[in-house]
């Protein structure tokens, strides 16, 4: 089995409380752990290569760190009952944010990725400071309701709309969150929270969280378009998110020529739409809590914005020939269901045929897509 580095940018060091080091075999093993859990040592030997000694010493040094844990013995065949292992799930926990331009979400999970609380809520995100002082209540809130002793958070993962510039650590973000933007973020978010931040953009933790807990357990790559108000997305290659060069993978909106982005699938231009009918809908998150899906304009959206998702469609199979294109982010699970079923690729069949589509799904993951999928980013770092 091949031994990969985690793919996702890691913070400065300084923000880091003291932590025990992983060796790369404890990390293969957990991984597999994670998987495939509850698993046998003998299947762990199997999987990894390593000798079945190997295998007993390093699972018996991660119980004693308290990460896995033993169940009740089950026979296998001839020999001694094998004692199956999984992941201990209050042995640590991750808190993902979301930050959108009108809108708070977090999620608290677990080292499974079982979420135990979730908050969201439509808040002004212009101002940094106020976002940090939010986000410290929230945190207090919810580790307070799950009943979780704070001293097992492993750190904050977070989402933001925008892409990667610098070298691949700060964000350029919409228009709109002006403060967010080409400055950084990790390092104020962690001293106001007091915990390691790790930063992602919406679009790839949303493609992260997809390939834990939605349909990446069944497709091993796909391409995640993320629709909010703008337009993004992320890719995971054979089980795990692939950043790119800059952090800047799955930036479909890329795909089209400018002449063609006003058209493109947004909840943006799904609530200009909406306004001009003259809904009072106050930006795009009250019209995802408001969300209506006998409104008339949805048909409209669906018929002006087909062409350029055609042409994203196209471009994602022709270059990446993915099993799957996950439609997912802000938009409503009704609207997501609708513009997958209503999904098509340019097609120029020779001898009557023409090479094999990737299937386009809604996405599984349930809850904020972003803020999961950016809790998931301190386990990787550290565990997985």
């Amino acid at each position: 089995m091949a031994v990969i580095e985690p793919l996702f940018i890691p913070q400065p060091i300084a923000l880091r409380r003291t932590e025990q080091a992983y060796s790369l075999n404890d990390r293969r093993l957990l991984t597999l752990i994670r998987d495939k859990g509850p698993i046998s040592r003998a299947d762990l030997a199997r999987e990894t290569g390593l000798a079945l000694q190997s295998v007993v010493r390093l699972v018996a040094h991660l119980m004693e760190r308290g990460l896995v844990q033993g169940g009740e013995k089950v026979a296998s065949g001839p020999g001694q009952p094998s004692l199956p292992i999984s992941l201990a799930p209050d042995a640590a926990f991750s808190l993902g944010v979301s930050i959108m331009d009108d809108a708070l979400s977090a999620v608290l999970v677990d080292l499974t990725g079982r979420i135990r609380t979730v908050a969201a809520e439509l808040f002004d995100t212009t101002s940094r400071d106020r976002v940090a002082s939010r986000l410290a209540e929230m945190l207090s809130d919810m580790t307070a309701k799950a009943g979780i002793d704070p001293a097992r958070l492993v750190g904050v993962g977070v989402a933001l709309p925008g892409f990667f510039v610098d070298g691949g650590d700060r964000i350029n973000a919409p228009v709109a969150m002006e403060e967010w933007a080409l400055t950084d973020i990790a390092q104020p978010l962690g001293s106001s929270l007091d915990l390691p931040v790790w930063i992602e953009n919406d679009g790839g933790a949303a493609a992260a969280g997809e390939s834990l807990y939605g349909v990446g357990r069944r497709h091993r790559t796909f391409a995640y378009l993320y629709i909010g108000s703008g337009l993004g997305g992320g890719l995971v290659m054979d089980g795990r998110p692939w950043r790119g060069w800059r952090g800047n993978s799955g930036e479909f909106t890329g795909l089209l020529p400018p002449v063609m982005r006003e058209k493109r699938p947004t909840l943006a231009l799904l609530l200009q739409m909406l306004k001009r009918r003259g809904l009072d809908l106050h930006g795009v998150g009250d019209l995802v809590r408001r969300f209506d899906p006998a409104w008339p304009e949805i048909e409209t959206w669906l018929q002006e914005t087909r062409d350029a998702t055609t042409a994203i469609l196209s471009s994602a199979a022709a270059v990446l020939d993915p099993e799957a294109i996950v439609i997912g982010g802000r938009i409503p699970v009704d609207l997501a269901r609708r513009l997958a079923a209503e999904a098509g690729f340019f097609t120029v069949p020779v001898r009557g045929r023409d090479r094999r589509f990737p299937l386009v799904l809604p996405q599984e993951t349930e809850g904020d897509a972003a803020a999961i999928g950016a809790a998931a980013l301190p386990f990787l770092h550290r565990y997985f």
